[in-house]
């Protein structure tokens, strides 16, 4: 070897020595920590976020590339609420492999991690920023098989990943649901081009709207082999214990083979067998989930059949539930189910049938794609026949779609009739049960969109009788409308519109009801027997409360009835001035009103003004062969009372009906006053202000001339008292 080489080879391998020596007095004396404050003011500036670094930073160089840190939080937005943190991190890349374009990492730990996730009112969700999403950016278009300049694409292996200690939770401020990860662990093996392991999932899950308590549990294990763009799941195992809505001790076991070729977009199930056992209070829960074989890709789609099955027993309460689906056909982008079959049945003292048994048929199609999917079903429940048609106009957030109809429903069986109150002991006096209020809420309508049709051959419900019901419903933005609506009822007909508003919490009806006989209506639906006749009624009334009552005593609006050849219950107003003409002169009387006596009329009429739940009105007109009866007065729906001035006056050319017997009250009028509960209504009559009315009238003057002395002894002598 010549000199010079010599030289330059010593002088090489000093420059290499000084540059390794170099290189570990930096790594030796570099203290990251020096730079904590630096970094936390860098990301202020370019996020909006207060990250701190609590706890130390640790840095490796050889023969691993790493970092270590612990510490760490991360606020929201312009905030100091906190978004993310974590105890402990930590990951190294081998130094050496990088030089050939392999990334090789060894295990990646996670301690200790803490994330809240916000989705606000408007749908942003509190991460949208560090995305790019708060400038308007839309993400970056994905390229698949990316390679570094002048290279193949880079080379990865993870040794594996372990998360422990850590939790997720989850707020939508708009809906109030919340959901919260505590206790999640996850672990892998090997994650590589071509790789096995073992993957293990855990966490502890509580919810609220609706309601969750739920420990979980996953252990499977995988096989990758990206550059196929393949993976399979095997010896699936799942496990879920807890409560959901009232369930407590609920368990859920899941087996099965997964396989999956994204290149192709086919994915394949097989052996997937479902076990769910738990306990509700003191009754019994199991359940079973087959599917033998699904393979969904872009060309095709094709399945066994699925059975699924439901028992809950507890005492003398049982559910069972029996789901058949005959096997999957189409494809990735939509799916058919040509068959499916259900089952249902139910017993217990505390359902409304003793017994409750459901057969559903029908078929299912989904449009994956543009995310909406339709049912075509047909129902045999009790003794009605139900054809439907429902489907999703959109998935997110869910749009509904129906045609529902029903040849003849009886609402009134499947609810518990009114209890009859306890009879008083011997002797006791009678007290009313106060009336239990029934709570309205339609807070749910703020989530609900559907638009459909409801079709009715006959349907009962709080005793109303109804035929040919049609009705289309709407329902978007808090507000459902079921308009028009139409039916025949009591030989009449009924068409209107219904309003429901979620905010504050109102109800708006407008009804015209058309040559209805009155009294059966009545006595069906409002349980009095008062009022009979047949003709037309108006309503446009609106109502706001938390409750039936609150609505009855906030109801306002107009009503108008107008009725022919009918009669009032409970008080004979020809029977009253018949007897005035044997009491004149006598006190006020008040006597109970009977369901027995009654006033019959030819025509009645009369409209109401509504307020804080009092009708008020001034134009009653009723017309009988005998007199006219008019008055005014208040009917308080929201208290059940009534107060009423009823005026009868006697026709002056009354024959017949024992008109005669009246004729010398012609042009007199007999004050009628009605007040009490409904279902206790007293009447007064004031025959001593007839005995005066009569004293001026000319028939009292011509009995003062014929018989002189006292009036009240010439009256007695006339009337044959």
């Amino acid at each position: 070897m010549n000199k010079p080489l010599k030289w330059s080879l010593l002088a090489l391998g000093a420059a290499v020595i000084l540059v390794i020596g170099a290189a570990v007095v930096v790594a030796l004396s570099f203290d990251p920590n020096r730079y904590k404050g630096e970094i936390e003011r860098i990301a202020k500036e370019r996020t909006g976020r207060t990250l701190k670094l609590a706890g130390p930073i640790e840095l490796a160089f050889y023969p691993s590339l790493g970092a270590k840190v612990a510490g760490v939080t991360l606020s929201e937005r312009s905030s100091e609420r906190e978004f993310l943190a974590l105890d402990s991190a930590h990951a190294s890349v081998a130094l050496m492999p990088l030089w050939r374009g392999e990334l090789i990492v060894d295990r990646i730990r996670v301690s200790g991690l803490r994330a809240q996730i916000v989705k606000d009112k408007d749908g942003r969700f509190n991460f949208e920023d560090l995305l790019g999403a708060a400038a308007g950016k839309p993400p970056a278009p994905r390229t698949d098989d990316k390679k570094p300049p002048g290279g193949e694409a880079v080379k990865f292996d993870v040794a594996g990943v372990n998360v422990e200690r850590s939790a997720v939770s989850y707020r939508d401020l708009a809906s109030g649901k919340e959901l919260a990860l505590s206790d999640l662990k996850l672990g892998t093996g090997r994650i590589a081009g071509q790789a096995e392991g073992k993957l293990e999932l855990g966490a502890v899950v509580k919810g609220r709207n609706p309601d969750l308590d739920l420990k979980t549990e996953l252990d499977s294990e995988y096989r990758l082999d990206l550059p196929a763009k393949a993976f399979a799941l095997s010896k699936l195992d799942a496990r879920v214990s807890g409560a959901v809505a009232g369930i407590t001790g609920l368990k859920l076991a899941a087996k099965g083979d997964v396989a999956a070729n994204p290149e192709k977009n086919e994915y394949r199930i097989s052996g997937l067998s479902v076990d769910l056992k738990g306990v509700q209070g003191k009754d019994t829960l199991e359940g079973k989930l087959a599917a033998p074989q699904l393979v969904v890709s872009n060309e095709k789609a094709q399945g066994g059949a699925v059975t699924a099955e439901f028992r809950l027993k507890g005492g003398e309460r049982s559910i069972e539930a029996l789901l058949k689906l005959a096997g999957v056909e189409g494809s990735a982008k939509a799916l058919l189910v040509p068959k499916l079959a259900a089952d249902l049945s139910m017993t217990g003292p505390d359902l409304p049938m003793k017994s409750v048994k459901v057969a559903v048929t029908g078929s299912l199609r989904a449009d994956l794609e543009r995310q909406t999917a339709n049912a075509d079903l047909a129902a045999k429940f009790d003794e009605s026949n139900i054809q439907a048609k429902v489907g999703l106009a959109r998935f997110t957030p869910a749009s509904y779609l129906f045609d529902i109809n029903v040849d003849r429903l009886n609402l009134d069986k499947y609810f518990p009739p009114k209890k009859e109150p306890a009879k008083p002991a011997a002797g006791a006096p009678a007290k009313p049960a106060p009336e239990k209020d029934t709570p309205v809420d339609l807070s749910p309508l703020k989530d609900l969109n559907a638009s459909g049709r409801l079709q009715f051959g006959a349907l009962q419900a709080r005793g109303l009788k109804l035929a040919n019901l049609r009705a289309e419903v709407r329902a978007a933005k808090g507000r459902l409308d079921v308009a028009p609506h139409s039916a025949n009822l009591y030989d009449g007909s009924v068409s209107g519109a219904l309003t429901l508003l979620a905010e504050g919490n109102r109800v708006a009806l407008k009804e015209t009801l058309t040559n209805v006989s009155v009294g059966p209506l009545l006595r069906d639906f409002a349980q009095q027997d008062r009022l009979e006749g047949r003709g037309n009624v108006a309503l446009d009334v609106s109502a706001a409360g938390s409750t039936v009552a609150a609505m009855k005593k906030a109801l306002g609006g107009t009503a108008r009835v107008n009725l022919r050849d009918g009669a009032i219950k409970g008080v004979d107003i020809g029977g009253i001035l018949r007897k005035a003409k044997s009491a004149l002169g006598g006190g006020q009387t008040t006597q109970a009103a009977s369901a027995t006596e009654k006033t019959e009329f030819s025509e009645l009429s009369a409209s109401f003004a509504i307020k804080n739940g009092v009708a008020h009105n001034e134009d009653l007109d009723v017309k009988a062969p005998l007199f006219r009866l008019g008055g005014r007065g208040d009917v308080d729906i929201g208290n059940s009372r009534l107060d009423y001035l009823a005026k009868a006056a006697v026709v002056a050319s009354a024959k017949g009906q024992g008109g005669a017997d009246l004729a010398q009250l012609a042009g007199v009028t007999v004050p009628v006053r009605l007040s009490g509960p409904f279902d206790d209504l007293k009447y007064q009559v004031d025959y001593g202000a007839v005995a005066a009315e009569l004293a001026k009238s000319r028939v009292g003057e011509k009995v003062k001339e014929r018989v002189g002395g006292k009036l009240e002894d010439r009256l007695k002598g006339l009337l044959g008292r």
